[in-house]
């Protein structure tokens, strides 16, 4: 994508959701970090910025999905979790512990914003789905109802621990969380 107004305001948003989630992420701010004049909202999103940061919620969850299925395409499930914390890790520390997952963010948006709560459920399925996926491609895999349960606690712990690491302002919960999902997945890989 060029790198107009459109994507400016994007990026934009998915950057204050990463520290600020929605709510706290006024749409000055927003104009002021992107360098966008107020009626670029307005002619690239009309909705406003309930629809920028629904779209922008679609943008980081296909991000960071492609960047799971990256890791998925050359790794064991674990390894590629693995993968993941270590990005985390980076981006907690630093960020000084600022930045968090704007997808997570987006899914505390709150039941007055559904289209943002949908697009952040979707990021989730489509990331439970990638792991699912790959851990049910190798025999002798679990059978496909496992697999989906097991993707979705991978999911869920790696997400809460990313929350609880920007509280504590420690890596600490991140880690422990890695180190417990190679295990439950069954990976070659060493703990940390």
């Amino acid at each position: 994508m060029p790198d107009g107004p459109r994507q400016r305001l994007l990026t934009a948003a998915m950057e204050l959701m990463c520290e600020r989630g929605v709510h706290g992420t006024a749409l000055t701010d927003l104009l002021d970090l992107s360098g966008t004049a107020r009626g670029s909202v307005y002619q690239h999103f009309p909705d406003g910025k309930s629809q920028l940061m629904t779209e922008a919620t679609r943008v980081a969850g296909r991000w960071l999905g492609a960047m799971l299925d990256d890791l998925l395409a050359t790794r064991a499930p674990a390894d590629a979790l693995t993968g993941m914390v270590d990005y985390w890790r980076e981006t907690l520390v630093g960020s000084d512990f600022q930045r968090g997952c704007p997808v997570l963010a987006a899914a505390q948006a709150g039941p007055g914003e559904p289209e943002i709560l949908a697009a952040a459920a979707d990021a989730f399925a489509g990331w439970t789905a990638s792991i699912a996926a790959a851990l049910g491609s190798k025999p002798p895999g679990p059978p496909a109802a496992d697999a989906a349960a097991l993707a979705g606690v991978a999911v869920s712990t790696l997400e809460g621990a990313i929350a609880i690491s920007r509280a504590t302002r420690s890596t600490r919960p991140l880690d422990d969380a890695g180190a417990i999902l190679v295990r439950l997945l069954g990976a070659d890989a060493p703990a940390r």
